[in-house]
């Protein structure tokens, strides 16, 4: 069990940790709490869809146009005209919510704007 300080300066209580591997090689990554956890704690809505479709398999890069697609999918405009730009600040923002939880999402390789890719690592390294 851990303490750690909330975006807004609360004191949180993270009850247990998780050991996570890297999808490719197996090799230990790095620990944070609980996925489920972390779930509990996000209550936008496209900030819940990003984190579900990054925390399927932790440390596997996703696509931006997957994310663009589980978030305006059902939209019969397809999103907004910005929706690259709108994604971008809802992925910073999100980071933001999940770094207290040991979260992190960083930019993987393969570029910018259409090639933008993204994956959910923990910020512990394992022991």
């Amino acid at each position: 069990m851990s303490e750690i300080f909330s975006p807004s300066g609360d004191i949180m209580t993270i009850h247990s940790r998780q050991s996570f591997s890297c999808p490719a090689c197996g090799h230990g990554i790095g620990e944070a709490a609980s996925v489920d956890h972390v779930k509990e704690a996000i209550t936008a809505p496209a900030h819940r869809i990003i984190f579900e479709a990054l925390s399927r398999k932790v440390g596997s890069s996703v696509r931006r146009d997957m994310l663009l697609n589980r978030i305006y999918g059902d939209r019969p405009d397809g999103g907004p005209e910005h929706a690259d730009t709108i994604l971008k600040v809802q992925v910073s923002q999100l980071r933001r919510k999940i770094e207290p939880y040991g979260w992190t999402i960083s930019v993987s390789k393969g570029g910018s704007g259409q090639l933008a890719q993204w994956r959910l690592i923990p910020t512990t390294k394992s022991a």
